[in-house]
């Protein structure tokens, strides 16, 4: 019954095929641009300077979503508990009990920090909508011998953990259909119920990543 559930949307932070520029682009260099445009959305600053950043992060986010084919829609699939966790961290620090009332300022604070937030997973989304991750490993294998760190393996590390992201929405994807062909309505509960198992299944995943690797001799 959970097969039938199954939709043609892809998972979430999952490979687009296309042929457009950014999935020509070398994998290194979109990682890095990315991985700045994500570290901008954090930058410290007043509350005009920080609106203004994020502004303009969006802004690329957009525009690069309509160059690689997805649009910005597509860049947010799979954030939900993501942004319910935060609304649920704005509303305890928006509450104030003496006396009763709202708390604007951390309204504000955590609203932005909701908008840095969506930034980030949305850059992470659009990098892997177009780029595999063959190609990340071998961009960083070409770093990490450029800069003769062979023996650190530091390039397969992060393409290992890197890789780990997507499958984590693809476990979860699976997990939510299971849950909705049960009858599972979209609650609390669902969260509290299916978080768990989808870490036990990420912690299998990598205890077999890791055994596959030792049979290779640490290789791909």
């Amino acid at each position: 019954m959970a097969a039938s559930l199954k939709t043609d949307r892809p998972d979430p932070w999952s490979y687009r095929k296309g042929a457009t520029l950014l999935h020509r682009l070398p994998a290194g260099l979109k990682l890095s641009f990315l991985l700045l445009l994500s570290l901008a959305a954090f930058f410290p600053g007043d509350e005009a300077r920080s609106v203004t950043v994020l502004a303009a992060i969006t802004l690329a986010l957009v525009l690069l979503s309509f160059a690689a084919g997805i649009g910005p829609r597509a860049l947010l699939r799979g954030s939900g508990p993501l942004v319910l966790f935060i609304a649920a961290i704005a509303l305890v620090r928006g509450v104030e009990l003496s006396p009763v009332g709202f708390n604007t300022e951390g309204l504000r604070e955590s609203g932005i920090f909701a908008i840095r937030i969506c930034a980030a997973f949305a850059a992470g989304s659009l990098l892997f909508a177009v780029t595999t991750p063959g190609e990340l490993r071998k961009s960083l294998s070409r770093v990490e011998s450029a800069l003769r760190m062979e023996k650190l393996k530091l390039g397969m590390g992060i393409s290992l953990m890197l890789g780990f992201l997507p499958r984590f929405f693809e476990t979860w994807e699976d997990a939510t259909l299971a849950w909705k062909s049960r009858g599972g309505k979209k609650n609390l509960s669902r969260l509290v119920i299916l978080i768990p198992l989808a870490v036990e299944k990420m912690m299998l995943k990598a205890a077999e990543t890791a055994q596959a690797m030792e049979c290779r001799g640490g290789e791909f």
